[in-house]
């Protein structure tokens, strides 16, 4: 397999640490001969903001660790491809939350001091929508805030779209914290929160709004940095969850890959770990205090976005809604861009895997096993 054509973004590591850079490939293995140029830039962004990275640490830190973080984020959470980025773009428009942004991500180690420089780079290379949807893209755009942690610490899930060879590995401890040391899970916690605290300092706004889906495995370790924390769990009918993965995979190694993947091979690797990160949400959801926990069906999110919003806001008890309600209707934001895997038919082996292995997800979540019942709204794309 030769290299994909390039991102015109530069790599998610292009910030890291040359810490994290040599922990990684000695952890996970060696970059493939095909992307060694990627692993190049890599390299050249790792010391030529080097500089930079000190100075904002320098700088800025003191301001950061005093900055105080409302003590009930708002986390959006489920399995890849189940919604949450759409209920992440809606509610970002509230203007009572901080949430990480694409330049807090890209560089979430020097944004503040190349801030005008990255918002450049971000707006001449990069793209008007995301590769996974067709949500729009841009430097200020709401960004699930596991690409900046993939930025700061080996315990991030994107490290498996980057060394695919070692996915199921990398699930278990950057997911599951399988075989983490205590002294590795406090350092991903302060990486953490420092982060948080980071987006409220540069926002001016205390209450962040996470979109995560790696957090659908960590319930317990972010309810013991925030125990009045609120969930948001978006949910997908599962065939249509297996019928994104091969999509995705493609997409994201396209960008991120530094081994040559065997994406049947990661199809199968998805097969085995989905119901084990469901089964660990599904025990950890009774740690969710009561008025602290909303489910929403992604088919619901499309039919009719307002309802499930209202219905979310009420539940967590949110201020605000008739705001947002305003804004979105005014601005037409309720457009919402349609996931992958939606136009896909399964096979008839497929189906039969999906509810071998599956079957239990989809009475817990309330969904039919025929096949046939999986038809979801159509969607028209985002407005920019």
């Amino acid at each position: 397999m030769t290299e994909p054509k390039k991102s015109r973004l530069p790599h998610y590591l292009f910030g890291a640490s040359p810490s994290l850079w040599s922990g990684l490939r000695r952890r996970y293995g060696p970059v493939d001969s095909p992307f060694r140029s990627r692993a190049t830039q890599i390299q050249l962004g790792i010391w030529s903001l080097a500089p930079d990275r000190c100075w904002e640490s320098w700088r800025f830190r003191r301001a950061i660790e005093q900055t105080e973080l409302h003590p009930a984020p708002v986390f959006i959470i489920g399995y890849w491809q189940s919604g949450h980025s759409l209920m992440h773009y809606l509610m970002a428009n509230d203007p009572q939350f901080a949430t990480t942004s694409l330049l807090h991500c890209a560089l979430p180690s020097c944004w503040a001091t190349i801030e005008p420089l990255a918002r450049w780079l971000l707006r001449r290379r990069g793209g008007k929508t995301r590769v996974v949807d067709s949500l729009p893209m841009s430097a200020d755009g709401p960004q699930g805030d596991e690409l900046a942690m993939a930025n700061l610490t080996e315990l991030s899930i994107y490290h498996g779209y980057s060394f695919p060879r070692a996915y199921d590995a990398l699930f278990r401890r950057a997911v599951l914290f399988e075989d983490v040391s205590p002294e590795e899970l406090h350092k991903w916690k302060q990486c953490y929160r420092g982060l948080l605290q980071k987006v409220a300092w540069h926002t001016g706004r205390s209450r962040l709004l996470s979109r995560n889906a790696a957090h659908t495995g960590r319930v317990r370790q972010l309810l013991e940095l925030f125990p009045d924390a609120k969930f948001i769990h978006l949910h997908r009918n599962p065939y249509r969850v297996f019928a994104a993965q091969e999509p995705k995979w493609r997409s994201l190694c396209g960008l991120w890959a530094l081994q040559t993947p065997n994406i049947e091979q990661l199809v199968a690797d998805t097969i085995r770990l989905y119901p084990v990160l469901m089964k660990r949400f599904i025990a950890d959801r009774a740690l969710i205090p009561a008025g602290q926990l909303s489910e929403v069906r992604y088919e619901e999110l499309l039919a009719n976005p307002i309802s499930a919003l209202s219905r979310v806001y009420a539940e967590l008890d949110l201020p605000g809604f008739e705001g947002l309600e305003g804004y979105l209707a005014a601005t037409g934001g309720t457009q919402l861009g349609q996931l992958a895997g939606h136009d896909v038919s399964l096979m008839s082996e497929q189906q039969e895997l999906v509810r071998r292995e599956w079957g239990f997800a989809f009475e817990v979540l309330g969904y039919s096993l025929d096949p046939t019942q999986t038809t979801e709204p159509a969607a028209k794309p985002v407005e920019e």
